[in-house]
């Protein structure tokens, strides 16, 4: 197909129907595993890849959930032995720490997570991933950067959740520089 309005616009149908089926098939397959609400497993794995003993503000920003609303889901994560609730060495804080239980099933909710998408890759070539995957990587770095102008402006308290809550941060580089996000919001931060 040629290069026109029309073929931009196909490309953004197909993309917009391909990323809602590839969402709700991720999501029902996670939500699953944990059976505890679709923030779960946001939370179980946000919380094995960077925010284990984070306070409820910490992950009330990460999920984009008002601080009510994480403090119920903590509740229900640690009256399921997930999680538990630690004080912090300065008496004010608690921190919340995933339990062995909550460790092994965030880990499971990271394996179902990849492969639910994997699955979406099977129709692909090698050399179409690794396409697919520099493509992806630029779209998700513009992205990046519409958010955080986004977030700049925004004059409402409203909590708009983290682009990393429930990734595989080893799946995607971060530890060596590989991943868009972290890249972009570290380049913007030293800006």
């Amino acid at each position: 197909m040629p290069r026109t309005q029309s073929s931009r616009q196909h490309a953004a149908n197909v993309l917009g129907a391909l990323s809602l089926v590839i969402a709700d098939r991720m999501n029902t397959a996670v939500e699953a595993v944990a059976a505890l609400g679709p923030s779960a497993p946001a939370a179980l794995a946000a919380m094995h890849e960077f925010l284990d003993g984070g306070s409820v503000t910490q992950l009330s920003s990460a999920l984009g959930l008002t601080h009510s609303g994480t403090v119920r889901l903590v509740d229900r994560l640690a009256a399921e032995g997930l999680v538990e609730r630690v004080g912090a060495q300065d008496g004010r804080a608690v921190s919340v720490v995933l339990t062995r239980r909550g460790r092994r099933t965030a880990t499971r909710i990271l394996q179902t997570r990849e492969k639910s998408l994997t699955s979406a890759l099977s129709a692909l070539s090698p050399d179409e991933i690794d396409n697919l995957a520099a493509a992806l990587d630029t779209m998700l770095t513009t992205v990046t950067l519409a958010r955080a102008e986004e977030r700049a402006a925004r004059t409402d308290d409203r909590p708009q959740p983290w682009l990393c809550r429930l990734c595989d941060f080893a799946a995607c580089g971060r530890s060596e520089g590989n991943c868009p996000v972290n890249n972009v919001v570290t380049t913007s931060n030293r800006s």
